[in-house]
């Protein structure tokens, strides 16, 4: 085997002990920890003191199904942990992977080569936020499904479709600018015309108002007059009531006309009578009128004989 070959070895075994995170150069000191479950901690991962690496993990092992996770680790013997200090399993950043986080306690007793250091596990926020990124990487997933269907429904066709009603809504936006503008210029219009009005009823408004008075006036003329108006009024119609009923009474000349047929039949002949006298005297007024030249009649002068 030679010499080259025992340097070859050595060479093997220093770089393997390098990726490891070992420094086979410093001295360093073997702790155990004990955990229910190994949280995905592996060979090589770093020992932490406030975030600097002062050891590496050597060993994951499990003696049997009903004991715990040992973890063995190796801590250059320049550090000195405390006894009460806790070796926490954590996430080692955001990005993910995970540490042994010493927890340094405030004993006075080291922690001497050999020795059982307690375990624990922090489910801290960044273990959520690989739980989010898990999440996020299936959501993202999702979402190139959802892109891929969309490429899909984005056809030429539908492009097309989706051109022509944008330029309709476009057609239809320049039509809402021109009405638009049509009704400024009539609101511009009615402003005008409210504004010759407006001085209008400026200028008129002391006649108003004096009529406004005159009416007042009136009503207040009306309202004190009416009592008297209706009292005449009331006064009138029972006069005429009373007149009515006598005309119609059987008593009076009216009522009898009105409700005696005789005396209504005698005093129409009577006045046919009357009315042939008149039409005879109009065409014989000689029998009923004597004229004589010299002044009386014989007849007359005979009667004064006598």
């Amino acid at each position: 085997m030679g010499i080259f070959g025992i340097i070859i070895i050595a060479a093997s075994y220093w770089g393997i002990t390098f990726l490891r995170g070992l420094d086979i150069l410093a001295s360093t000191d073997t702790f155990y920890a004990h955990y229910e479950q190994s949280n995905d901690i592996e060979v090589s991962s770093p020992v932490l003191v406030r975030g600097i690496k002062v050891g590496t993990v050597t060993a994951v092992e499990v003696g049997s199904v009903h004991e715990p996770v040992t973890v063995t680790m190796k801590v250059r013997s320049k550090y000195v942990i405390p006894s009460n200090s806790v070796a926490v399993i954590a996430s080692k950043s955001l990005l993910g992977g995970k540490a042994i986080v010493m927890q340094i306690g405030d004993s006075d007793i080291p922690l001497k080569d050999g020795d059982t250091v307690k375990g624990a596990v922090d489910n801290n926020i960044a273990d959520q936020i690989e739980d989010v990124k898990s999440r996020l990487t299936g959501a993202l997933d999702q979402l190139s499904v959802t892109l891929e269907g969309l490429n899909k429904v984005l056809s030429d066709e539908n492009i097309a479709s989706i051109s022509s009603t944008i330029g309709n809504i476009n057609k239809a936006s320049r039509n809402a600018d021109m009405a638009v503008s049509d009704l400024r210029v009539k609101l511009g219009d009615i402003t005008s015309d409210l504004s010759v009005l407006t001085a209008e009823l400026s200028r008129t408004a002391p006649q108003l108002g004096r009529t406004i008075d005159n009416l007042s006036s009136i009503s207040d003329t009306l309202t004190v007059s009416l009592p008297e108006l209706i009292a005449s009024i009331n006064n009138t119609v029972g006069d005429v009531d009373n007149t009515v009923k006598a005309m119609t009474s059987k008593d009076g000349t009216i009522g009898k006309l009105l409700t005696d047929g005789g005396m209504y039949d005698n005093l129409n002949k009577s006045s046919a009578s009357l009315n042939a006298l008149l039409v005879d005297i109009r065409e014989n007024p000689k029998r009923y009128v004597h004229i004589s030249v010299f002044g009386r009649s014989d007849k007359q002068r005979k009667q004064k004989e006598e």
